[in-house]
């Protein structure tokens, strides 16, 4: 169905104040960001960003989440589309750390907004849309777990070995500790993944 364009001014408006939030949080830290600042950069009056967010930690959740949400397709994109488990792995890595390469504001962001008690009120629905996305990495895993080629290991286990390692990595290269490139960093790490997760 076509958006109308009530809608579609709706999306604008909300993609703007999502927008200058995140040039603040990068100028300013997450902390540091307050109502007023998302009012002054993004031109919306504060009802305005009250209606759309509720409130201050209304929009850093719909950030974050938008954040999340591109670097998810992104990544659920790549994986589905192998064919083997190795391809899905390097993929994995590969792509989570270009998208870092290509998104520096949002991978701080999320990292930043990720520590202490920042989203607390959103903690459930942060919990299910990232649910959702292992779901499907999960189920595109299980065939290749099945099949002996994948270790069967608890969910969080996955996350912390797969995701782990590019994560460390990423939070160091963001904070200007660069002693690898990112491609030579993403062949590292990837194989160290694999290495990790494959049944031999």
């Amino acid at each position: 169905m076509a958006k109308t364009d009530r809608q579609t001014a709706t999306a604008a408006r909300q993609a703007a104040i999502l927008e200058a939030t995140l040039e603040l949080v990068g100028e300013k830290g997450v902390a540091a960001v307050t109502m007023n600042d998302i009012c002054g950069r993004s031109g919306a009056s504060v009802g305005s960003v009250y209606h759309h967010f509720k409130d201050r930690e209304g929009v850093l959740y719909a950030l974050y989440r938008d954040c999340f949400e591109d670097c998810f397709d992104q990544l659920r994109t790549a994986v589905l589309a192998t064919n083997t488990a190795h391809e899905g792995i390097m993929a994995l890595v590969y792509t989570y750390l270009d998208w870092v390469a290509a998104n520096p504001s949002r991978a701080t962001f999320i990292y930043e907004a990720s520590q202490g008690t920042l989203l607390r009120s959103y903690v459930a629905d942060i919990a299910a849309f990232k649910g959702a996305f292992y779901a499907d990495i999960f189920a595109w895993m299980e065939p290749f777990v099945e099949a002996g080629e994948l270790l069967r290991l608890p969910p969080w286990a996955y996350d912390a070995i797969m995701m782990g390692p590019a994560h460390e990595f990423a939070r160091r290269w963001l904070g200007g500790m660069q002693e690898l490139s990112m491609p030579e960093a993403q062949t590292i790490i990837a194989e160290a993944v694999w290495r990790a997760v494959r049944l031999d």
